[in-house]
């Protein structure tokens, strides 16, 4: 009987861990948010981050809901930040491409960082919800894109009429057409001066094509 009862708590104490692992890891990333402080004011227009007359444009076409843009987003785009944007080498655009497979929550997260960009905060919103992709569906319901508007502390009425109304519906829409005009299939697609790189979740990949470009005095 003893050995049926310790038996019984070792799986009990099993499953408990993998619940508390699976909470765990629906917060997202445990690194630390990217900090925007030292970036010029006018370097951070909606969805461009950067000297407007940076040598170099990067351009990165993401879906929120997709893991390999969350994956690109905490493995590349901190160093191309601290390495190139925050010197003056490169300016990053984030263009929406949501896919039809993550649907309605690629898009109504698109929308929401829209909704976030109308306040200056495109890239801390960017940041958040990227930190939830691996979380699935139930993270990009309205209520929870309009609670990470507030945790961020932006005016949660007027964000929250923004993404109600589909204020950046045809926004969405029109850089999605953009896309598909372009021949993108996949995302994250990156760009680095119109170049698509290969292997975009590479930081070194990406810092070379970029190192290229500059190289040639652009």
């Amino acid at each position: 009987m003893g050995l049926y009862l310790i038996a019984g708590v070792v799986v009990l104490a099993g499953v408990i861990a993998v619940v508390l692992a699976g909470t765990a890891n629906e917060q997202g990333p445990s690194s630390p948010a990217l900090d925007y402080s030292g970036i010029p004011a006018a370097w951070q227009n909606r969805n461009a981050l950067g000297d407007p007359d940076a040598p170099v444009t990067v351009q990165a076409w993401e879906d929120f809901r997709c893991p390999a843009c969350a994956a690109f987003n905490q493995r590349v785009k901190p160093g191309l930040v601290e390495n190139y944007v925050a010197s003056g080498q490169v300016k990053l655009e984030f263009h929406h491409f949501p896919l039809q497979q993550h649907e309605p929550g690629a898009s109504l997260a698109a929308q929401a960082s829209e909704c976030a960009a109308d306040q200056g905060q495109f890239w801390v919103y960017h940041d958040r919800v990227f930190e939830v992709t691996a979380s699935g569906p139930s993270a990009f319901l309205m209520e929870r894109l309009i609670d990470y508007a507030a945790e961020l502390g932006l005016d949660e009425e007027s964000f929250t009429s923004c993404l109600t109304s589909q204020t950046h519906l045809i926004t969405i829409s029109e850089s999605l057409q953009q896309a598909r005009t372009a021949g993108h299939n996949s995302t994250p697609t990156v760009l680095v001066d119109g170049v698509r790189v290969d292997n975009p979740l590479d930081y070194e990949a990406v810092s070379a094509a970029i190192d290229e470009r500059l190289s040639t005095g652009q």
